[in-house]
């Protein structure tokens, strides 16, 4: 499998999903209490990406692995590794996903939901 193979397949959940949506349906979607999106945002093959609801400054999401060994956060601004190890392979995925068309602004906007700031 190529390298382009690779990130394809590891994006192909996230642009189903996301990409048809405009600005506007995502905001519907965020506001709407206890929809899925408001949580767990995307899954890697067995990573979730999670934002948590009145979580601490800096804005950031957490990257958690099915069986818990991987625990790890990231900024929302720039995917800066803030807390945890993870291994390069799933580094890459990660970043794939952060680099992917809409998902700053989906992260951005599913933070500012759920900690209610502006």
């Amino acid at each position: 499998m190529t390298q382009e193979d690779f990130f394809s397949n590891v994006l192909t959940e996230l642009v189903n999903i996301y990409w048809s949506y405009s600005e506007a349906q995502i905001d519907a979607m965020v506001s709407i209490p206890g929809l899925e999106i408001k949580e767990k945002v995307a899954r890697i093959n067995d990573l979730n990406i999670i934002i948590y609801s009145n979580d601490h400054d800096p804005p950031h999401f957490h990257v958690i692995s099915k069986d818990k060994s991987i625990d790890a956060k990231f900024t929302i601004a720039n995917c800066e590794l803030i807390a945890g190890e993870m291994n390069a392979k799933n580094m890459k995925r990660i970043f794939a996903f952060y680099n992917s068309a809409k998902t700053k602004m989906i992260l951005e906007k599913i933070w500012n939901k759920k900690t209610n700031k502006p």
